[in-house]
């Protein structure tokens, strides 16, 4: 309390001010990555005019650098894998055949920590089979990855899906209901391991496709 007091207004609120500018440049890095890079660019092309990249200035542009490439470490933990495409053999909308994903059960079908990697290869085995999956997740869905910034266009690009094919139902609801009534009211199959106990009365009149995983392979069971 005493080392407090004895400082400045300026002292105390010049290290909350600095950790507040970092969090900031982290997590414009997140969510865009480039645009940021060429601003940071920008900006120590300025200060290059009054510090230039000459040896006795070494240690500080070294330092800066080394503090950028921490920044850009730190705003890609926990980010979605990188986009899978389409498999080519996708057939055209007129005659594919709709099929409904219940996407926070299938992200542990290979394990029981939530895999995002899971429903990515599920997505992808049931599009080479010529198949169109529209993507259910539960808002909880985030907390299970541990990334709670992940968007529905996060999903999408590492689904290798449109983002109108992936739904993240909101919080405090959950995405039984809502893909159970999609899958009802458009006759589409649902791929889940989910008993559906609480809406057996819906779940019942819909095709139910089950799965599991062998060798990091997904085996769907009447498909």
């Amino acid at each position: 309390m005493d080392v407090l007091a004895s400082l400045t207004p300026l002292q105390i609120l010049t290290p909350v001010v600095l950790a507040l500018a970092a969090f900031g440049y982290v997590r414009c890095l997140a969510t865009a990555l480039w645009q940021t890079l060429l601003g940071t660019a920008a900006l120590a092309a300025i200060l290059s005019l009054s510090y230039p990249f000459i040896a006795a200035n070494a240690w500080g542009w070294g330092g800066a650098a080394v503090l950028v490439l921490g920044a850009v470490a730190l705003s890609r933990l926990g980010r979605p894998p990188a986009p899978v495409a389409p498999p080519s053999e996708t057939v055209a909308a007129s005659d594919r055949m709709d099929i409904v994903i219940d996407g926070t059960n299938v992200l542990y079908w290979d394990g029981e920590v939530a895999e995002l990697a899971s429903l990515r290869l599920v997505v992808s085995a049931l599009l080479k089979r010529k198949y169109a999956p529209v993507v259910f997740l539960d808002a909880s869905s985030r907390h299970h990855l541990k990334d709670k910034s992940l968007t529905e266009k996060d999903f999408a690009k590492a689904l290798g899906l449109p983002q109108n094919r992936v739904m993240v139902c909101p919080a405090g609801t959950e995405a039984d209901a809502f893909l159970l009534k999609y899958a009802r009211e458009n006759n589409m199959p649902v791929v889940s391991n989910d008993q559906f106990r609480d809406r057996a009365q819906i779940a019942g009149k819909l095709r139910l496709v089950r799965g599991i995983f062998a060798k990091g392979k997904p085996i769907f069971e009447s498909l």
